[in-house]
């Protein structure tokens, strides 16, 4: 039985979708069907669609053949303190890629997909930070929150000891991080470049558009679910593409931006060591005003 060699791990509105969708065209790789099985993390809230039975959890992968890359996205595993020791137990040849955005444009994000999915009853974004405080001492949770952890959103926002972790555990040939930037910026430029990081054929033309690619993506998902065990079929949320896609959102406030730019100063400034790369348009806000510019 195969088991994934490779990894997308997180984070949440970071285009994790969309990379999924572009590597599941591709003839050398074979991605689960069941994106976000969840299967580590034990740290965390298990997800009502979680694939933790590790029988299950290979079977997400039986018809990957003789396909070198075979993988999976769970978005919370770069979250998890738990989750890159135990996939590097599970698989010490992996391959990690992680998807980083501006905090304040992931929280936010984050926070409007919450509100759409029943996790988050709190209508603003404001409204939300300010009761994070309460939140950390497990009160204001709302009643039908399926995952916490996730109300948390200047923690979930906060990459630097993440990344950290992943280094220490794969070494850092072996991480490949994207900022969402370049994503949205220059698509084939950056699917080549983690085509390359696969050390697959990196001249293979997927269909880059996200609206396409996830219609692509459906079709060929019809093939697989043929295969797929019924057990894992009934947990899976097949419209989690459309429920992904970014909705409308309220605009921040300048104040509340300032704010919040200004928070995770040091947050940016730091992962930007990691990465070898200056991320100060974060700080400044200038991804913000080219994400509304979009």
């Amino acid at each position: 039985m195969r088991r994934p060699n490779f990894f997308i791990v997180g984070a949440p509105r970071s285009g994790t979708t969309s990379l999924y969708a572009y590597l599941w065209q591709h003839p050398e790789v074979y991605v689960s069907i069941h994106k976000e099985p969840q299967f580590f993390g034990s740290d965390l809230t298990t997800l009502a669609g979680a694939i933790r039975e590790e029988e299950l959890y290979l079977d997400l992968f039986a018809g990957a053949g003789d396909r070198p890359r075979v993988g999976e996205a769970s978005v919370w595993y770069l979250m998890s303190k738990k989750a890159p020791s135990e996939i590097h137990a599970f698989a010490p040849d992996a391959k990690i890629i992680a998807l980083l955005r501006d905090p304040v444009q992931m929280a936010h994000s984050l926070h409007a997909l919450y509100t759409r999915s029943g996790n988050e009853d709190l209508p603003t974004f404001e409204e939300a930070l300010a009761a994070e405080p309460e939140r950390r001492r497990g009160r204001r949770i709302p009643p039908g929150a399926y995952f916490p952890e996730g109300l948390i959103y200047t923690d979930v926002a906060s990459h630097a000891a993440e990344v950290e972790r992943y280094f220490e555990v794969f070494g850092r040939e072996n991480v490949h991080c994207i900022v969402f930037d370049d994503l949205v910026r220059d698509t084939a430029a950056v699917y080549r470049r983690t085509l390359e990081f696969l050390g697959i054929d990196p001249g293979f033309e997927a269909e880059l558009d996200p609206r396409r690619a996830g219609q692509r993506v459906r079709i060929l998902g019809i093939r697989e679910l043929r295969r797929t065990h019924p057990e894992v079929r009934r947990r899976m949320q097949f419209d989690h593409i459309k429920l992904h896609d970014d909705g409308p959102r309220r605009p921040l406030s300048a104040e509340l931006s300032a704010r919040l730019r200004e928070l995770f100063a040091e947050e940016v400034a730091r992962l930007g060591v990691l990465l070898d790369r200056d991320l100060s348009a974060w700080t400044r806000g200038e991804a913000e005003r080219s994400a509304t510019a979009r």
